[in-house]
Formats: C-alpha cells, structure tokens, sequence
C-alpha cells in the first residue's frame, strides 16, 4: 500500500508537482510535433534515409555534447539551465513555423533546426537527471522516476500523437505551433520553482578535469559500463531506428493513414504508461541487475515480430509488449544511479549514461535507413533483434556484474 501510495504523496511536495506538471505539457507538444515533423519529412522527401538523416541531426549533437554538457550540469544550478533549454527550444520551434508560414521551408531548414535543437538537449537531459534527488526526497525517487515516463508515455507518446496525427492531417503548421506554445509553459512552471543550488565544487578545476573524474567513476564501475555498453547496442540498432522505419512501413508498406501512424507512437505511449504505472506502484527488486536486463532483453526479443507482419494492425503488437519492459527497466536504472552515484558526480555520470547509450545511435539511424532499403524492413528488424538481444543474456549470466546486488 506504501508503495502504491508512492506516487500521490509525490505531488504533495510543491517542486516536484510544478516540475512534473511543465514537463508533461512540454511532452504533449512533443508528441504532436514529434508525428508532425516525421510525416513533413516523409511527405516532402518520400525517401526513408532522408527522414534517418533529420533524426541523426538531432541525435549527433545531442551525444557529441552530453559529455560537456554533463560537466555544465555539476556547475551551475540545474533549474536555471532547464530554464533555459526550454525558452531556447521554444525560439527554434517557432523559428520553424515561421519558415512554414511563408512557404520558405526546405530539408536543410530541417537538419539545421535538429542539430540546434538536440544541442539545448545536451543539457537538459543530465540537468534533469541530476536536479531530481535535489527536489525529491529519497524514498520517493522510485515514484519520482515512474511518474516522469508516465506523463511521457500517457501524455507524449499517447495523446499527444494521436491529437498530433489529426491535426497535422488538417495543417503541420499548427501542430509545430503547439510544441512552440508548450515550451513557454513549461518554462513558466520551472520559474515558479524555487531555485536549486549550485553544486558544490571541492576545487577549481576545468570543465575537462572534470569531464575525466565522471568518465573515471564509469569506467570503475563494472554494473555501469557493462550495461552501458549493451544498451547502447540496442538503441542503436533497435529502438531509436525503430520511430523511424515503422512510420515508413505503415506508409509504405501497408498505405496507412497519417492518423495510424499517429495512432502508433500513441499505443507505444499507452503501453509505457501502464509499464511507468506498474512500476512506480513496485518495490525496487533486489536483484536490480538481473529484474532489468530480463525486462530489456525481452523487449528485444519481441521485435522479431516486425520482421513476419502482414497487416499494419499486427504492427502495433510490438509496442504493447517492448514499451512497458523499456520502461521498467529504464525506472530500475535511474533510481541505482541516483541512490548510488555521490551528488557532486550525478550530472558527469549521467551525462556518460546518455552519451554512451546514445552515442552509436546517430550512426545506427543511417545503417538502419540504408539497410532497410536495400534488405527490406522487415529483414533488418529480425537481423537487429537478434544482434540486441545476446549482450543482455551474457549479462543476466554474469556473477561479476550482478555483484552490486549480492547483499540486498
């Protein structure tokens, strides 16, 4: 019962609540603008390796970046840099609609707005991860990071692509424009926050010293690494490509609807928000290693069946199953780091995480858009699901790397 009672005594406390509110009126607009700017590419280019290379355009920075993005992090306050993330993402959406406005907009217009974009997401990413346990208190850090991919999956991969389908079938332009609008609110929710503190440096040392200490503490932590390491294997080859040839295989292969194809990224968001929901009401498991690699292998595992689909219904088979193992064990993860790693190392750490779980995703996305038109999508899905799926079985077999949890 404490445990399902977990997520209400969460919105109790006034930080958290504002946060949490901002971010998920900013994940609806992603949603929107997420479906809208993929079917943009798709209906301009008609070419699936085009719309790979707008989303390596924000990929590439975002995992060029993190690195020094994290080491800003451990300087300044978070929320003032999550403050200015939003304002500044704000301007470039709306720069983006403006090009639509007056008919200006080309693929290049594209891939310029993705690189700037995904810079602002360099340091958003390990801002939030590392202002979370500064808000929080630690016993709700499990709720605190189930409710955040809850409002992501109900909110921005849910609702939010599946208004996004219907409107930008009626006009892409209005669709960007919500995204635009969202950003200003979640800026006003983090200005009514009080500030956070900034970290607490024990010497003035450079930003690359300091980028050195982070990648140190990774690399001398076997659970960290290993995982790291597979992960970014399946996000490469596996997910991230995912959210962009399913698109081109319902419009292609099966001449679905712009609506279906929203209605795809939504039954990805209701499957994550019942594996965000089930997990936020669930204890921590003691063996934190093991719960989570059979939770990411499965995911992998379930992808083969991309690779015998006949109808596009039997598509969004896949996503009930994947989202909610992705998500629970995306929940595990982020509560060891952030009951593990020490205050002070939080940003850098975090910033590892995501540049080495991000960092072959960039290359993974044209691999995946040239392969699959050379071998088909299909034939690609299966080849990467079974390339994904053995790290985590070495891992879930490895005594030295489930080690962490040999005393709970």
């Amino acid at each position: 019962m404490s445990r399902r009672l977990a997520m209400v005594e969460l919105f109790g406390h006034r930080e958290p609540r504002l946060l949490v509110t901002g971010q998920t009126i900013s994940m609806f607009g992603d949603g929107v603008a997420n479906v809208a700017l993929t079917l943009l590419v798709l209906d301009t280019t008609h070419s699936v390796s085009k719309l790979a290379w707008f989303a390596t355009a924000r990929m590439v920075p975002l995992v060029a970046l993190l690195l020094v993005g994290g080491a800003i992090v451990d300087r300044h306050a978070r929320r003032t840099l999550l403050l200015i993330s939003d304002l500044a993402r704000a301007a470039l959406t709306g720069g983006l609609v403006v090009l639509l406005v007056t008919g200006s907009l080309r693929f290049w217009h594209l891939l310029v707005f993705g690189v700037l974009f995904g810079t602002f997401d360099a340091i958003f990413t390990p801002a939030m991860s590392a202002m979370t346990p500064e808000i929080v208190p630690e016993h709700l850090l499990g709720a605190m990071n189930a409710v955040r991919p809850l409002s992501s999956n109900v909110v921005g991969n849910m609702i939010g692509p599946a208004v996004g389908g219907l409107v930008t079938a009626w006009s892409a332009t209005a669709a960007i424009s919500i995204d635009a609008a969202t950003f200003l609110l979640s800026a006003g929710a983090l200005a009514l926050m009080h500030p956070t503190p900034t970290p607490v440096r024990s010497a003035a040392t450079s930003m690359i010293h300091e980028i050195k200490e982070g990648v140190g503490y990774v690399r001398a932590t076997i659970w960290i690494w290993t995982t790291l390491l597979a992960v970014t294997l399946s996000n490469a080859l596996l997910f991230v490509p995912t959210f962009v040839l399913v698109p081109f295989m319902l419009r292609h292969n099966f001449h679905a609807s712009k609506f279906t194809v929203g209605l795809f990224f939504a039954a990805s968001g209701l499957a994550g928000g019942i594996g965000a929901l089930v997990s936020g009401s669930s204890a921590i498991p003691r063996r934190r290693i093991r719960a989570m690699f059979t939770a990411w292998t499965a995911a992998s595992a379930v992808m083969l069946v991309f690779g015998v689909v006949t109808r596009s219904w039997e598509v969004f088979i896949v996503p009930l199953v994947t989202t909610p193992g992705i998500l629970y064990g995306n929940v595990i993860w982020e509560s060891m780091l952030q009951a593990v790693v020490p205050r002070e190392l939080l940003g850098r750490v975090s910033s590892v995480d995501w540049f080495v779980s991000l960092g072959l995703a960039p290359v993974g996305l044209v691999i995946a858009g040239y392969a699959s038109s050379l071998i088909g999508v299909r034939t690609y899905f299966v080849i990467a699901a079974i390339v994904a799926t053995a790290p985590g079985l070495f891992i879930l077999a490895s005594r030295r790397i489930n080690a962490i949890d040999a005393g709970r």
